[in-house]
């Protein structure tokens, strides 16, 4: 249980540098906005200053969502691997070389997916 409390631990200190890290970042976006409105402002008009603000910020938010929809989604689950039997060695050798000839296409079948 103990690599389970290391991984709890280490999961949960990520998690916070994560917010923490988002948190600092939102902050900086902010001022970045504010500062960029000032000089857009004082430059031309604060009705093309919010425009060009918002085209940037819709831009950005587009571009993240066509990453987001490009990327690929969960690997599909392989299946189980399911142990065929053996024949006897009294066998048939027919049924010895069916059982053979089964056990290689299972086989083939799992290293295709």
């Amino acid at each position: 249980m103990f690599g389970i409390e290391k991984k709890v631990t280490r999961t949960a200190k990520r998690a916070g540098l994560y917010t923490g890290g988002l948190l600092l970042c939102s902050v900086g976006v902010a001022f970045m906005t504010v500062a960029a409105w000032i000089a857009l402002a004082t430059a031309l008009d604060a009705q093309i200053a919010a425009i060009v603000i918002g085209c940037a910020y819709l831009g950005v938010g587009l571009v993240i969502f066509g990453v987001a929809a490009s990327s690929p989604s969960q690997e599909q689950p392989k299946a189980p691997h399911v142990e065929q039997p053996t024949p006897p060695s009294d066998a048939p050798p027919i049924v010895q070389a069916f059982m053979y000839g089964l056990q290689a296409g299972a086989e083939a079948n799992q290293t295709r997916h």
